[in-house]
Order: C-alpha cells, then structure tokens, then sequence
C-alpha cells in the first residue's frame, strides 16, 4: 500500500519535471531586438519559477509526512499526468494556433478535468470562463504591457 508520502514525493518530481520542460520551452520564446527588461518570456519565467518552488516545496513537505497508510482516497495520479500533457499540448501549439484559442482550449479542458467525478461539468460555464480570462489576460498583454502575444489564426486583434 502506497503512503501518503511516497505520493507526496512523486506529487513533487512530476511538478518539478513539468517545471523543467516548462522553463526550456520558455527560453525558446523568440524575443525582438533590444527587448525590456519585461517583455514575451517575463510571464512564463514566473510561472516556470513559480512551479520550481511548489515542486520543492511539495517535497519538503513530504519528507516531514508521517509515513502513515493513506486514510483519505489517494490523489489521482491520471489527472496530474492529463495535466502535464495538456500543458504540454498548449505549449506546442501557443506559436501556431495563437495564444486566445490555445488558452481558451486549454483553460475549458482543464476545468472539465478538474470536475470531481461525481458531478457533472457545466460545460456553458467553463466556456464562458475560460472566454473572459482568455480575453482579459490577452487585453492585459497588449493594451496595459504593449506586448503582442501570438495571435496564430487569429489576426484581426
């Protein structure tokens, strides 16, 4: 029987495997000539630092676990997994298809993965969030920080 702080421990080196992946990729966003200081990489880099720190953390944390049998239902690996790979899907797929509908995508399958199992996804809801973030995070780039992110098939932005 797998403890709580195996899965802890594994919790923790897929996050900071998906981290890694993660910060490559970043620094394969092309940059423009003199860029700032912020510019197309600053959000990624946080985030990629922001993964970084969780995945220590998680394995800090484990480390200090009681090495008790799991009472409570274990975490769902398959979902942690399906998450790596979408991650991985809308980085390859950022350049080409554009940032509103990879992230729009990305954002609604996310949430129907993260609906517990007993429920049903309220697919118009997490259309029309995954929608107003989209477009909010987008209007955020281009309108407050000037930064243009990749449109792809969609170019009338």
């Amino acid at each position: 029987m797998k403890t709580q702080k195996m899965q802890d421990r594994v919790f923790g080196i897929i996050v900071l495997a998906v981290a890694a992946f993660y910060t490559v990729f970043t620094f394969l966003i092309p940059l423009k000539e003199g860029s700032d200081i912020i510019n197309a990489r600053t959000m990624p880099l946080l985030l990629a630092a922001l993964m970084w720190i969780l995945g220590v953390c998680q394995l800090v944390t484990a480390r200090k676990a009681d090495d008790k049998p799991l009472e409570k239902e274990a975490r769902d690996l398959r979902t942690v997994l399906k998450t790596a790979v979408l991650i991985v899907v809308y980085i390859a797929l950022f350049e080409p298809v554009g940032f509103l509908i990879t992230t729009f995508v990305y954002l609604f399958l996310q949430f129907i993965l993260l609906t517990p199992a007993d429920k049903k996804p309220n697919y118009l809801f997490y259309g029309i969030v995954a929608l107003v973030v989209s477009l909010f995070v987008y209007a955020i780039f281009r309108y407050s920080l000037d930064i243009i992110l990749p449109q792809g098939l969609i170019t009338f932005f």
